[in-house]
């Protein structure tokens, strides 16, 4: 196998990571709620390499898979609930904090260790709560990670395996746009153009593909974008703004990175209404705004200039005026 990314970079995890894989026969392999193209992909390929090994991979994902993704080989298998006495094994891809599969709340056992887990994440705000955690915030997709895994796996990589990794690498860099591409990550990119992907397979249905009614949303949010004195963009949309534009809450994926070009921001935050919850997404360009640390004052976490929190509640209105010197 090519090996030409060596594993410079926690050797240890590695070597304790491959051993709970070969000592296990039935693997669970877990994606964050509302899933996009990083936690995916992650899973999709480890889930491959572990079917060569003959060790029954399980996909799950609490939510179910966005429209967009479904281009992915393998996204048709994701279970929503499951049997956690059935599976010795537990892996868990891009959950920058344990709650974030949701599965926690259905299972009380999930996270207490019973099954061994291992913790694979670039989240800053990981609280490693694996039994093995790969956690390096210096790598820009958890799908970068796992790559580097399944190359230390007894395995032959194939094109799905490739493309579903490449799609986590495009989703977690904005298409190689953003700050956290790095010279690892083109090599890395390089290596899985080799199996004969076609970088527009992802390109298309990530970035170019959109419904009417996600841009109706999209219009909605930015017809409401404010900027206030102190450089905060932001938007807020509610769930009967969605469902009075026909769309869901997963059509506002996207747009907080375009609010984050606004000239002279500091930071921007969408507030999502999404049932019974209140979702934020932060953004910013700047290196002296952390907006990780922001989104841990709710629970939250990820990267210091893309993060987000999810909390219980909902949105309220509520209208500030102030007076004002009129110029003469």
């Amino acid at each position: 196998m090519n090996q030409s990314q060596e594993i410079k970079h926690f050797p240890q995890e590695f070597d304790q990571a491959v051993d709970l894989i070969q000592k296990s026969h039935r693997i669970l392999l877990v994606s964050h709620r509302r899933p996009d193209g990083d936690t995916l992909g992650a899973s999709i390929a480890l889930a491959m390499a572990l079917d060569q090994m003959g060790k029954n991979p399980i996909l799950a994902c609490i939510d179910d898979i966005p429209k967009r993704l479904r281009f992915l080989p393998w996204s048709d298998r994701f279970i929503t609930s499951f049997n956690m006495d059935e599976y010795d094994l537990i892996i868990i891809s891009d959950a920058g904090a344990s709650h974030m599969t949701g599965f926690h709340e259905r299972y009380p056992e999930f996270l207490s260790k019973k099954v061994p887990i291992l913790n694979i994440d670039h989240h800053a705000s990981n609280e490693l709560f694996g039994t093995v955690n790969i956690v390096d915030p210096k790598t820009s997709s958890a799908s970068m990670i796992t790559w580097k895994l399944i190359q230390r796996l007894p395995v032959k990589v194939n094109r799905d395996m490739a493309l579903a990794i490449m799609t986590g690498i495009y989703n977690d860099t904005g298409g190689m746009m953003h700050a956290n591409t790095t010279q690892d990550t083109f090599a890395i990119a390089a290596e899985l153009m080799e199996q004969g992907i076609k970088i527009e397979e992802i390109v298309k249905p990530l970035f170019r593909d959109a419904t009417l009614s996600q841009l109706r949303l999209w219009g909605f949010i930015l017809e409401n974008l404010r900027l206030n004195d102190q450089g905060v963009v932001s938007s807020v949309v509610t769930q009967d703004d969605i469902e009075e534009i026909d769309a869901y809450s997963g059509d506002t994926g996207g747009i907080v990175d375009l609010m984050n070009t606004v000239e002279g921001a500091r930071f921007t935050m969408l507030l999502t209404e999404d049932n019974d919850y209140v979702k934020g997404s932060l953004r910013t360009q700047r290196d002296d705004v952390n907006v990780s640390d922001i989104a841990g004052q709710f629970g939250g976490g990820g990267h210091p200039k893309a993060s987000g929190f999810r909390v219980h509640g909902q949105l309220e209105k509520k209208i500030v005026w102030k007076i004002v010197p009129k110029n003469a």
